[in-house]
């Protein structure tokens, strides 16, 4: 088995070195550095070490094939280099690792200095071989190899694999168990790695006396590289599967915005109605109990009615308040739309003692849903309630009208009217937010507001539907 492993070393090493620069691309391509989890914000860490790594890992193939083409010093420039990718590797690996790692901000610091100080460590132990004129390169080499795995490698894969068991935790209120398992097997994955990176080529130090490449080649009989590989190949593939997680969280974050935009319509929705509906009715109880007050010594039996239209004008407001409460008002009580306007008419009259009447023009064609006759309702509601408080009105006409391809429906009164210009831009003091509940009222159901105005003559307010409504 030996005599297999060491005629297809080079295939090893290539499959070894192409596990970690595929987990390294597929990563760069998939990784989230915008997702709330700690795992999205730095897997760029372990993508660089997948990428250097598989580079630093083809240079045992690459070099070998170059000494014939170089000069001594060539080679020794292109293993030096390879000390430094795997070096750059590891320390990628063990910030990754650190990253991972939930530690309070004070701790957190200390933690992320950790890798440089290694690392500083790392150099200033190989400077001092380096000076030391008894030592060839490749004794320099092999010991830079070994403490990069000792002093970088070995923690770095450590904690990464605790950092990822961490993680695996906290995606578990996405409630994808099998995300979990994944980001479990890609530490286990990872703690086999740190403990296949204590082999290391032979040194005159410990434990490379004992744990080194030709111990293990001859007790297992094939090289450490093998295991090395297939940590590489398995965490590749559990990482990518993993990092499912950011279509889930995404997913997740695609609904909270759905249902947020819902809610924030709804908000609007309620704002409209309370205007359209609630506060138009207080508004008019309000008038007519003054009317009331005034005309009482007068006429007793008149200002009686009146009280007795408003007491019945806020017991449908109390009960409109309820069902607002509840949720469970319904847009009509009627299936006929021409008995809501008709009765919006007759409430608006009585309320207001303006003359108010419904008039149908052609045969209907159409039969608006639920949705569309609650929004026409109170558009007609709007304009009717603007002609009595604001235009002054003595008389308005609700003319309904069936045409061919559509249905209109105009609110015309002979108020004071005013300049419909003034409304057209957005006022900061409120005084045209019905103006702007009526068109977007007929924007939820894609009909067409026309208002038309001008001061001493009058208010017309067209809204046509098109037949689909």
């Amino acid at each position: 088995m030996i005599e297999f492993f060491q005629t297809n070393r080079d295939v090893v090493y290539l499959i070894y070195g192409q596990a970690f620069f595929v987990l390294g691309l597929a990563i760069a391509f998939r990784s989230r550095k915008h997702s709330h989890l700690a795992l999205g914000a730095h897997l760029w860490l372990l993508a660089i070490f997948g990428i250097v790594h598989g580079i630093y890992e083809w240079g045992a193939i690459f070099i070998p094939l170059q000494q014939r083409n170089l000069t001594p010093d060539g080679v020794n420039a292109l293993r030096v280099l390879q000390l430094a990718l795997e070096t750059i590797s590891f320390l990628t690996l063990f910030q990754f690792g650190v990253e991972l790692i939930a530690f309070d901000a004070r701790r957190r610091r200390v933690w992320r200095a950790l890798p440089m100080l290694m690392l500083l460590a790392w150099c200033a132990t190989l400077l001092g071989i380096v000076f030391d004129s008894g030592n060839t390169f490749r004794e320099i080499w092999t010991t830079g190899d070994a403490l990069s795995r000792y002093l970088l490698g070995v923690p770095g894969a450590m904690l990464a694999a605790l950092g990822l068991w961490t993680q695996a935790r906290h995606v578990q209120h996405f409630d994808v168990p099998r995300i979990a398992n994944y980001l479990r097997g890609a530490a286990f994955a990872f703690a086999a790695y740190a403990g296949a990176s204590i082999i290391v080529p032979r040194n005159d130090f410990f434990p490379a006396t004992l744990l080194n490449y030709d111990a293990f080649i001859l007790a297992a009989g094939f090289p450490v590289a093998v295991i090395r590989a297939l940590c590489g190949i398995l965490i590749a593939y559990l990482i990518f599967r993993a990092m499912d997680i950011f279509d889930v969280e995404t997913d997740r974050q695609l609904k909270d915005a759905a249902r947020a935009r819902a809610i924030a319509a709804d908000r609007e929705r309620i704002g409209r109605e309370l205007h359209d509906g609630i506060i138009q009715s207080l508004y008019a109880a309000g008038l007519n109990l003054e009317d009331a007050g005034l005309t009482i010594d007068e006429d007793a039996g008149r200002a009686r009615e009146k009280i007795g239209a408003v007491i019945q004008s806020l017991n449908r407001t109390i009960r409109d308040i309820r069902s607002y409460i509840l949720d469970l008002r319904r847009a009509g009580e009627s299936g006929d739309w021409h008995s809501d306007l008709g009765e919006l008419a007759r409430a608006f009259r009585l309320q207001t003692l303006v003359d108010a009447e419904l008039r149908v023009e052609g045969a209907p064609r159409i039969e608006p849903n639920e949705h569309a006759r609650k929004q026409i309702v109170a558009i007609a509601r709007e304009a009717l309630v603007n002609a009595g408080r604001h235009a002054r009105a003595t008389r308005v006409a609700l003319n309904l009208m069936y045409q061919p391809n559509q249905v209109a429906l105009e609110i015309v009164d002979n108020g004071i009217g005013f300049a419909i210009e003034q409304c057209d831009a957005t006022r900061a003091d409120g005084s045209c937010q019905g103006l702007r509940n009526m068109r977007e009222r007929a924007q939820l159901i894609g009909a067409q507001l026309a208002i038309e105005s001008a001061p001493q003559r009058g208010t017309r307010v067209r809204l046509i539907l098109p037949n689909v409504v």
